[in-house]
């Protein structure tokens, strides 16, 4: 499982992002397509319905409570025949309509001569007939009067729709078929949306009109929004799954890397007190040491210590094991800080180091009492003495001090060792770690357990631990404790 993790893992969860990417991706770019045809068809009912009621403006006047008249006028039927109508004439088919409305019936007559041979294109007059009273001037007037209309039509409906991309219109003479501006002919064969020339006036055969939309993109995409903020979640979803997946993995390693160095140390911690304790036994049995006594008191002293150790590596795990379980309940009471520092440094005191550790407490003038764990917390104090001692070198110096605020109680513990470095000062808290020096050597020995029992009890009282460097190297080991108050 090693082996498939380390070398398989990353590249299978990078071939399944780019699959994952690659298919959204796919998926995305047949909606956009699809999304695409659907907002021109959608612009196509917009200028077809802008289209019927501007035509039937053109001429409902005096027939406005006619209800056969508005429904012949603004039926789809009617518009595919007027359109049809409009658009034969490009295929060389000559045409004639006539529009007769009068207050009882509307005459329409369409003519149409179709050519039997092949068409060939002639210069032919094209005759215009306006009503009695119009001339050409009155024709034109009313005709950009119905253009401004249609393209009020064309926008109100687009809105109606939903899209508001930026538009324009294109001018063509009804006649030649050719664009009045050359200009936005030009525009029109490169936008992405055009519509078919349309007529929007019932009399006048003067001009059509074509809408054109030069990008739907951002139409497109706004009806996307929710197809691409779920496939962004997808994939972002995805990437923190493995993300998380690798994190645990990784955590696993080193948490299995970690428990095997401390089985390791804590093999060796266990042996060597057990070989003393075995070598002094042995000392006093072989040379009968019942008859010296002096050698026999130093021997039982040696084992002594040697069990005293024992004990505590094996309350420490205990601790450990009890609390990451939930079995320790805390038993706060009033807690004097200062006085358990002071026992934790008289103790200290008092063990043999051969005259080199000096131990400098700096006790505060304000009391300092907490509602904490006498046990506990003075089982806090004594693992980070103890560690300053011995990771400081052959002549420690430590200096513990107390102070008290408004409403917290500071501890801090300096020593002059080789101080912790940066990368390590979150880490150290962690279960089973220990700042490396060589692989699996340890100058010092240890569990890699005290300081992850320090946090979490500190953490139970409802205050916090912090490591530093010091003014002199070393490191700076400082407790935040609430203070107590009575209520």
């Amino acid at each position: 499982m090693k082996w498939l993790s380390n070398r398989y893992a990353y590249p299978l969860v990078i071939l399944a992002m780019i699959a994952s990417i690659g298919l959204q991706s796919a998926w995305l770019v047949q909606l956009f397509h699809a999304q695409q045809v659907q907002v021109k068809r959608d612009l196509d009912q917009a200028v077809d319905n802008a289209a019927r009621m501007s035509e039937y403006l053109s001429v409902v006047s005096g027939n406005e409570n006619k209800e056969n008249f508005r429904n012949f006028f603004l039926s789809p039927e009617w518009l595919q025949l007027k359109q049809a109508y409009t658009h034969m004439r490009r295929m060389g088919i000559k045409s004639r309509f006539e529009t007769d409305i009068k207050n009882d019936s509307t005459r329409i007559t369409i003519g149409l001569r179709i050519a039997n041979d092949k068409y060939k294109a002639k210069k032919t007059k094209v005759i215009s007939i306006f009503d009695e009273g119009e001339t050409l001037e009155s024709v034109m007037k009313s005709d950009k009067k119905d253009l401004k209309r249609m393209d009020s039509l064309v926008q109100w409906e687009s809105r109606r729709l939903g899209i508001c991309e930026e538009s324009f219109y294109v001018l063509y003479d009804y006649r030649t078929g050719r664009p009045e501006s050359a200009k936005d002919g030009e525009r029109a064969q490169r936008a992405d949306y055009k519509s078919a020339r349309i007529g929007y006036n019932l009399h006048f055969f003067i001009h059509t009109y074509q809408l054109v939309v030069p990008s739907v993109t951002k139409t497109v995409l706004y009806r996307m929004r929710y197809y691409l903020v779920s496939s962004l979640l997808m994939i972002l979803l995805t990437g923190l799954a493995f993300w998380f997946l690798f994190k645990v993995m990784r955590s696993e390693r080193l948490y299995t890397s970690a428990r095997l160095a401390f089985t390791g140390n804590m093999t060796h911690e266990l042996k060597t007190p057990v070989a003393v304790i075995e070598a002094a036994l042995d000392s006093i049995t072989r040379y009968q040491l019942t008859n010296d006594p002096a050698k026999l008191e130093n021997y039982l002293n040696i084992s002594k210590n040697e069990i005293n150790r024992l004990n505590a590596m094996i309350d420490k795990v205990l601790n450990l094991e009890q609390l990451d379980n939930g079995k320790i309940n805390l038993r706060p009471e009033l807690y004097d800080v200062q006085q358990g520092l002071e026992s934790v440094v008289s103790s200290m005191k008092l063990r043999n180091y051969s005259g080199s550790v000096t131990i400098d407490y700096i006790p505060s003038e304000e009391p300092c009492f907490v509602d904490g764990d006498p046990v506990h917390l003075t089982n806090v104090f004594y693992n980070l003495m103890d560690n300053a001692i011995k990771y400081s070198g052959p002549q420690a110096a430590i200096t513990v001090s107390c102070t008290s605020l408004k409403d917290q109680v500071t501890v801090k513990i300096e020593d002059n060792g080789p101080g912790i470095a940066k990368i390590y000062q979150e880490r150290i808290f962690e279960r089973f770690f220990r700042i490396p020096e060589n692989p699996d050597i340890h100058t010092v020995k240890g569990t890699g357990l005290g300081l992850h029992y320090v946090k979490e009890i500190i953490n139970r009282h409802g205050g916090k631990i912090e490591v530093s460097e010091g003014a002199k190297k070393g490191a700076v080991f400082t407790i935040y404790l609430p203070a107590y108050y009575e209520i």
